[in-house]
């Protein structure tokens, strides 16, 4: 089952989110799911996370096949991410307005109980159980290279004055580093990736026990009201699905 909702919130003239949910052929099915955040001024955000969005879905689709086949499916995501970056940065040499664009990006490669994650950026993914939800990325700001050090505390984190600068972003330099993963999910988890116009408002707890009682249609559009209930001072977007086996 899977859920998805994109709103610019109540501040913001425009919308510099992008997502896509890409179903695979793979043996068993399978899914690419990806948040991006863009930054750059108005053209430039929006240029880039859809720039990123669109050479994911050109470029995992026709490989997914051949990954699987070499166990290379995780190595294969952290490809399809430099070549997002690739496309921003010939984006940026080729029109001199755009040279400050940049983009977060999260992406999930799903494949029955096997998750393979690639990310850049500020924007999340959790994976919430019946009795615990966890972040499954890492933040690449100030304050989450501080807190993964041990400088500061989750709390601190959460309320850095510096929490908006970021680390990591496609779009700043060729030899980008790519967070990866692989890991499990069980029969009835949520996976939800989102933007940090929903992680800065609404707290991970209240993203569980919302998954708890609602589907995922219903949990995306909720979640993104609860954010511009309170305040919606950026762009929110929620992606959401559960494996029912």
């Amino acid at each position: 089952m899977y859920g998805e909702r994109t709103d610019p919130g109540r501040v913001r003239p425009s919308n510099q989110d992008a997502y896509l949910f890409e179903p695979l052929s793979v043996p068993g099915g399978g899914a690419l799911l990806a948040v991006a955040d863009g930054m750059g001024g108005y053209d430039g955000g929006e240029v880039a996370s859809r720039l990123a969005i669109q050479t994911l879905r050109a470029y995992v689709p026709p490989r997914v096949e051949a990954w699987v086949r070499e166990g290379s499916v995780g190595e294969g995501l952290v490809e399809a991410i430099h070549e997002a970056n690739h496309a921003i940065l010939q984006e940026q040499m080729a029109r001199a307005e755009l040279a400050h664009m940049g983009t977060t990006v999260t992406a999930v490669v799903v494949m029955g109980p096997r998750l393979y994650v690639g990310h850049v950026g500020d924007s999340k993914a959790f994976l919430v159980g019946p009795r615990e939800a966890r972040q499954i990325t890492s933040d690449h700001n100030v304050p989450g290279e501080l807190l993964q050090s041990g400088h500061l505390t989750r709390e601190e984190a959460a309320n850095h004055p510096q929490r908006h600068v970021l680390t990591r972003a496609l779009g700043v330099r060729p030899d980008l580093p790519v967070e990866q993963r692989e890991l499990e999910w069980a029969v009835g988890d949520l996976l939800l990736l989102c933007t940090d116009g929903l992680s800065n408002l609404v707290a991970l707890e209240e993203i569980r026990e919302a998954a708890l009682r609602l589907e995922p249609d219903a949990l995306a559009e909720w979640l993104v009201n609860l954010a511009n209930s309170r305040g919606g001072y950026d762009n929110i977007t929620v992606l959401a699905a559960r494996w029912e086996g």
